[in-house]
């Protein structure tokens, strides 16, 4: 429908709500989420400013450390829509139950917004409240723009309605209430929605956790009914951790990811999943697989702690330490092999852990060079968002990447002479000279495609979908079954 005129033919001024709307975001979800990696006892401590009510409790939010609003997604259809009325003389204002301070910085992302309201003074501008005060600063009518039910009284005083992204339910009371329809967007759901969760689960990386299974493999337990349904069982359990904790690190990333070229459309980063879901289904999924783990095995429940433990540490702080994130990344890997072991009742391998351990450090430091090589255009100077590496550092990551990766080979030779031929579990391991053969040189090529940029993901989920890699990996196989059976 066209837009509502007063009587002297001047278009309604439109006044747009913040959250979920203008932005494709929450931002008092963001900001508590967001102080809670960076100042989580501040932040437990302004939790309870909440009983002094919703605008102190903000404002206690913003005052710890305000969000990073500069980069927070835009609802881009209702943004052209609102820039074009603008062009046409059109007031455009911005009204929001966010802290006035965070209103005004996102005031500042777009010139032709006229005036700026928000919660402030401890009053908390929204509902009733948000009614009455643009009903009063527009006696002669306004148009809003908003989201969700709380916005229904603030319709009944607008001339008109532009609903953006609303639920049925609040579709069906503005049609209960004959409200005039000035534009609607919706951006859709459903098999979107599915398809988001899968992205932020990261469903394909589950395939890490088969290393739970090496153990198996490497014992010869594999007719051991018992110990393959626990290893099967834990591998899900793991996953479901993992899930849970991917959640967590893109929750904690969200500002340095909506900087990266491909890392800002992970679902969070682009506001395609709402933040506070995330933190609740995170939640759940790491108490569950917890409560899980220690069912089925307390050595494994510890393990899966410690493996916890670790990627929170990665995801709060850690992560900005040069080297030492990568360190931290190898012993994530080396600690599902330690889950596995733990399944299974097998002795610990030395030789195993150590070719672990320089693997997948290597394969971590990969993974960061290739982060490295791909922004080389910036300076040597420049900083990664959320990382402590400069571009200038990529001589650092191929030096350390390319000697672990010797070492691991070394390791991976001296198992088959020491420990793998003398066991007597292999009837032919001559067989099994082409391990590291195999392994030298994938590990050639990705060292190879990660300088030239050209990895486009870490390396064990790039060999997941590369048909070199996959060939490799079932020759490999191959090797292994040769040495047992011939």
């Amino acid at each position: 429908m066209g837009n509502p005129f007063a009587a002297t033919d001047e278009p309604l001024p439109l006044v747009v709500d913040l959250d979920d709307t203008l932005l494709a975001t929450d931002t008092l979800h963001e900001t508590l989420v967001q102080n809670f990696f960076k100042h989580p006892m501040q932040t437990a401590v302004a939790c309870l400013s909440v009983f002094q009510g919703r605008a102190a409790f903000k404002a206690r939010l913003v005052d710890i450390e305000p969000p990073d609003v500069s980069s927070m997604p835009v609802n881009n259809e209702l943004r052209a829509y609102l820039e074009k009325e603008s062009a046409s003389g059109r007031d455009i204002h911005l009204a929001t139950a966010a802290d006035a301070r965070i209103a005004e910085q996102v005031a500042t992302r777009f010139s032709w917004i006229s005036s700026v309201s928000g919660t402030s003074d401890g009053t908390n501008l929204k509902g009733a409240t948000k009614a009455e005060s643009l009903a009063e600063r527009f006696p002669n009518g306004f148009v809003y723009a908003g989201d969700s039910s709380a916005d229904i009284s603030v319709w009944e005083k607008a001339a008109s309605a532009i609903p953006v992204n609303v639920s049925s339910n609040t579709a069906a009371a503005l049609e209960q209430r004959a409200k005039k329809i000035e534009r609607r967007f919706d951006n859709g759901s459903g098999a979107s929605g599915l398809k988001n969760w899968r992205k932020a689960l990261r469903l394909h990386q589950w395939s890490k956790n088969v290393l739970l299974f090496v153990p198996l493999m490497l014992s010869h337990s594999y007719f051991n009914l018992d110990a393959v349904l626990s290893v099967l069982a834990g591998f899900f359990i793991v996953s479901v951790a993992a899930s849970g904790t991917y959640i967590v690190n893109d929750l904690a990333d969200l500002s340095a990811d909506r900087r990266h070229p491909t890392k800002k459309e992970r679902p969070f980063a682009a506001g395609r999943l709402p933040v506070l879901q995330g933190a609740i289904v995170a939640a759940m999924l790491i108490l569950l697989s917890i409560t899980a783990g220690f069912a089925l095995s307390i050595p494994f429940g510890v393990t899966l702690l410690t493996y916890l433990a670790t990627t929170f540490a990665y995801s709060f702080r850690l992560k900005r330490v040069v080297l030492l994130d990568v360190i931290l990344l190898s012993a994530l890997f080396t600690l599902r092999i330690f889950m596995g072991i733990a399944l299974v009742g097998a002795g610990v391998s030395i030789w195993l852990i150590a070719f672990s351990c320089f693997f997948f450090y290597a394969m971590s430091l990969a993974k960061r060079h290739v982060e490295l090589i791909n922004r080389s255009a910036e300076g040597d100077a420049a900083l990664i968002p959320g990382r402590g590496y400069r571009v200038g550092d990529w001589p650092v990551t191929l030096a350390h990447g390319v000697a672990a990766t010797a070492g691991a080979i070394i390791i991976i030779v001296m198992y088959l002479s020491q420990e793998a031929f003398p066991s007597g579990l292999y009837s032919e391991p001559s067989w099994l000279w082409a391990t590291p053969v195999l392994i030298a040189a994938w590990t050639q090529r990705i060292w190879l495609l990660a300088h030239r940029g050209e990895l486009d993901d870490d390396p064990v989920s790039f060999a997941l979908r590369d048909p070199i890699s996959i060939i490799m990996g079932v020759a490999l196989a191959v090797f292994f079954v040769a040495a047992t059976v011939l």
